[in-house]
């Protein structure tokens, strides 16, 4: 595993915010990596597998979270979270 983390900021631009779908949707992405990824609002970091813990996030509209993640397929993990950030969760 390495030992490299990776940081990236992405926003929530879907106008739901990261609700019950969209943290399920991280969660079920997050797990197909071999890599330990966590995020963070406002000094708040959990971990991107536990929905609960990112719905306690209460991330909106138009704010940023900060992804990290480290291990052999932190690229690949970050890369998935980020097309899904972009592409709104499919919603709007």
């Amino acid at each position: 595993m390495s030992d490299a983390s990776l940081k990236r900021t992405m926003i929530v631009a879907n106008r739901a915010g990261m609700h019950a779908r969209a943290a399920a949707m991280i969660a079920v992405a997050v797990r197909r990596f071999n890599a330990r990824v966590t995020i963070t609002k406002s000094n708040n970091q959990v971990e991107a597998t536990d929905v609960l813990q990112l719905l306690s996030l209460g991330a909106a509209q138009g704010e940023e979270v900060e992804v990290e993640a480290s291990g052999d397929e932190a690229q690949q993990a970050i890369d998935a979270l980020q097309e899904m950030f972009v592409t709104k969760f499919g919603e709007d």
